[in-house]
């Protein structure tokens, strides 16, 4: 289960609220049905696979929408890595959110997409990616060290013992990233894939625990906002 979640989700309608989409909610139901006729499920087991649920398949749309397109773009492994150690980073740092899944799968489609092109053709001599490296091993213990965890008013951090464990545990995965980049520096004489977008995910997630990241994401998720109000008044008025 989420490490935010323990202390944020307390009844079955608090879990309902984390998600407006009907379909998915339809889905989940559905499942959740079926689990009931297999075993016996109390209501706090229920809230637990129901949360779990809307955590996997959320998880599958945004790597669906993110990984379609890099496939288009020729960038799927670039893409998938960035994901993946950015992924692996923001389970305990936490960071900017967008206000919706909806908008969250979108933001971080274009986002991961951009950034897996840029490793396709902005291409790093050994000495670039070294000095790369270093920098983003500083500025994510800078950043980890000032702002993780970083919550979010709908989700909050309770206990001052989860805010140290969830930063101890950022620390241990940028220091197993960091070790990774240095083996690799060591002994290859080339630029890895692996290491170059894994270096990217690793500081894009470190950026968005910052104030700075923050604003971005704020902006962006307005952005789509107003888009998908614009959309809606146009099918409204075709209705």
């Amino acid at each position: 289960m989420d490490v935010y979640v323990k202390n944020q989700i307390s009844s079955l309608s608090e879990v309902k609220k984390l998600n407006n989409n009907h379909a998915i909610d339809s889905l989940i139901n559905n499942l959740l049905n079926f689990f009931k006729k297999k075993i016996d499920i109390d209501n706090k087991q229920e809230v637990i696979i129901i949360y779990a649920l809307r955590l996997v398949i959320n998880s599958i749309i945004a790597y669906t929408l993110s990984l379609i397109p890099a496939l288009v773009f020729g960038t799927f492994k670039n893409v998938l890595i960035i994901s993946l150690s950015f992924a692996a980073l923001r389970t305990f740092s936490g960071g900017a959110h967008s206000s919706s899944i909806q908008n969250c799968s979108i933001n971080g489609a274009i986002i991961s997409n951009i950034l897996g092109l840029m490793t396709k053709h902005l291409v790093l001599s050994k000495e670039s990616m070294f000095t790369l490296i270093l920098f983003t091993f500083l500025f994510s213990l800078w950043a980890i060290g000032k702002f993780a965890p970083a919550d979010t008013p709908s989700k909050p951090i309770a206990t001052n013992a989860k805010k140290e464990t969830l930063r101890k545990n950022s620390f241990i995965v940028l220091c197993l990233w960091a070790l990774s980049s240095i083996v690799w520096f060591m002994r290859f004489p080339h630029v890895s894939l692996y290491i170059y977008a894994s270096t990217i995910g690793i500081l894009w997630q470190s950026f968005t625990l910052t104030k700075t990241g923050y604003k971005l994401y704020r902006i962006l998720d307005n952005t789509l906002n107003k888009l998908f109000n614009i959309f809606q008044k146009k099918e409204d008025q075709y209705d």
